[in-house]
């Protein structure tokens, strides 16, 4: 044992300054990735609504997300608390209304996040382990794109990178509480439930913990007590944005799309959402990268979890160990809920706050002595080493095919619709999962965008505008006839099956079903195809070009 002890320590001997640039290379390449994926990003439905929102005055703004005249903006109501509202309203005063700006600054506020966390793991784990650590995270595609989307993600992630290093500054003293610490820790979690209502979850995961392991100070654990009331006295005015939440409807940008999966298999649903919490679409597109990497992730946190019953049965428990109860506690409240809400708390992003003290997990176990001599001499080196190939691979592959992880078509349908020349509309087909391009041109283009999306059932189209002035089948033709050009515009979810199956065969792509506004317009005999454009993704986007077919109109699309 003292033998794998001394080969534990000899993982980086003598002076830090190769690990400490180490760990500012891997820093600055997070920063670089953020970067790039922030300029290939779309404005995506939910963004719209966020910077539709802090376009208001400050006041209106609160009560807008109070739940006071929701209709008032043309983007669907929001269900979020306040405070990525009030720093999104404040950057914009400050720096104005540029859409990369805002990436950045929330990307800023993740590495700011990071680069403290990494702090406390270097003093409590070790170099090896803040290695480790930001190795894990820096090949996220998962957190790459959580952390450049103007919404409350990637400011939580960031607020919980602060909560768990300052509790685990906490927890390393289980004799006597540091006070000022645990009132900072008490500010922290106050500001990560006016984030994001799953602060209340991650709040009460940390305090239970953390009551947990002071248990056997009754001083400490009154003060502890103490400073959970006042987080619960101090998120009652949290009250009317909770209750405005409730009363808003979600929104359904498609009822029938042939790439929603409805899966009745709880197990399978559960699973997946655990797979989720560590891992994302893209670290599942390549078959080998996503055995690499699960098969390490699991495996280090099994380690971990061995590692630390070793340490309770010798009463030796470090502060790392109460991140599991952190986790624990964090995903069977997470689950239970799924069985009581009418909304799903199983959705990826709302746990983004258990990928800070999963990380630390994931390099406890990688330097923890678990007394299996092949694992704490071989396997933790092999374990690690399946993860970063892994994640490196479908890093990789996230950024070599970076638009198929876009978060909506946006982008490409607008720059379609910017280039057609002449009166020109865009129409999304039936079935179309029409919200994701609808709202964010409605919110890029100002309005000044003509749109027609299909309600259920195909029954003649609705007209974009408060008013949304409907017409019928029997009507459509009259509607559209002010138009030479029409943009048919069909968008179908695609999933990480759909992705792996067109990167190995690219004719395998799954294709869309047949236009059924698209028959009916040519049938009339008014209008012909000229073209088709298409962007393949996980938002899945086809635009068939329909002109006046008793017009020759070859360059009503210019060739910019």
């Amino acid at each position: 044992m003292l033998k794998i002890k001394k080969m534990m320590h000899r993982d980086f001997d003598g002076s830090p300054v190769v690990p400490a640039l180490i760990v500012a290379v891997l820093i600055t390449a997070l920063a670089i990735e953020l970067y790039i994926f922030a300029r290939v990003q779309d404005i995506w439905l939910d963004e719209s609504t966020q910077l539709s929102g802090i376009r208001l005055n400050f006041w209106d703004m609160l009560r807008w997300l109070a739940g006071a005249d929701p209709d008032r903006l043309s983007v669907p109501a929001d269900r979020m608390p306040p405070v990525s509202y009030l720093l999104d309203w404040l950057w914009l005063h400050l720096y104005g209304p540029s859409e990369i700006g805002f990436r950045l600054f929330h990307s800023a506020l993740v590495i700011v996040g990071i680069s403290w966390l990494a702090s406390v793991v270097w003093r409590e784990l070790g170099q090896l382990a803040t290695i480790v650590t930001l190795g894990f995270l820096i090949l996220s595609p998962k957190l790459i794109q959580a952390g450049v989307e103007i919404r409350a993600y990637p400011i939580f992630f960031a607020v919980t990178c602060a909560q768990t290093a300052v509790f685990i500054r906490l927890v390393a003293c289980p004799v006597k509480i540091d006070l000022k610490l645990l009132a900072l820790f008490t500010a922290i979690c106050l500001v990560a439930i006016y984030t994001h209502y799953f602060g209340l979850v991650s709040s009460c995961a940390f305090f239970l913990a953390l009551g947990i392991s002071f248990l056997g100070s009754f001083a400490a654990l009154a003060e502890i007590i103490g400073a959970f009331v006042v987080v619960a006295i101090g998120s009652l005015p949290l009250i009317p944005f909770v209750s405005a939440a409730t009363h808003v409807p979600l929104f359904v940008p498609a009822t029938a799309t042939t790439a929603t999966i409805r899966d009745e298999n709880a197990v399978v649903q559960y699973l997946t959402y655990l797979l989720k919490l560590v891992g994302d679409s893209a670290n599942i597109v390549s078959v080998s990268a996503s055995i690499l990497f699960f098969c390490g992730t699991i495996a280090l946190l099994a380690a971990s979890f061995v590692a630390t019953v070793i340490r309770v049965r010798k009463r030796d428990l470090k502060p790392f160990d109460w991140l599991i109860l952190v986790v624990v506690s964090g995903v069977f409240a997470t689950i239970l809920a799924s069985f009581f809400v009418t909304f799903n708390p199983l959705t990826a992003s709302y746990s983004i706050w258990l990928l800070a003290p999963l990380s630390l997990l994931i390099a406890a176990g990688a330097t923890s002595i678990t007394g299996f001599r092949s694992w704490d001499v071989a396997g933790r080196k092999v374990a690690v080493g399946a993860l970063l190939v892994g994640a490196g691979i479908s890093n990789y592959m996230f950024f070599v095919h970076a638009s198929m992880f876009v978060h909506g078509p946006q982008r490409f349908v607008g720059a379609l619709y910017d280039k057609t020349i002449g009166p020109k509309a865009i129409v999304y087909e039936t079935g179309a999962a029409w919200g994701w391009s609808f709202i964010p041109l409605q919110f890029t283009h100002h309005g000044d965008v003509v749109q027609y999306w299909t309600p259920e059932g195909g029954d003649g189209l609705v007209k974009a505008g408060r008013l949304g002035i409907k017409t019928t089948v029997e009507e459509m033709e009259a509607a559209v006839a002010p138009y030479q050009v029409l943009l048919l515009t069909d968008i179908r979810l695609r999933t990480y099956r759909d992705l792996r199956q067109c990167q190995n065969q690219p004719s395998a792509c799954p294709d869309f079903p047949s236009g059924a506004i698209e028959a009916a317009l040519i049938g009339t005999g008014t209008w012909r195809r000229a073209g088709k454009e298409r962007s393949f993704g996980l938002y899945d986007s086809q635009v068939t070009i329909l002109e006046r077919a008793e017009k020759q109109l070859p360059n009503l699309i210019s060739n910019q």
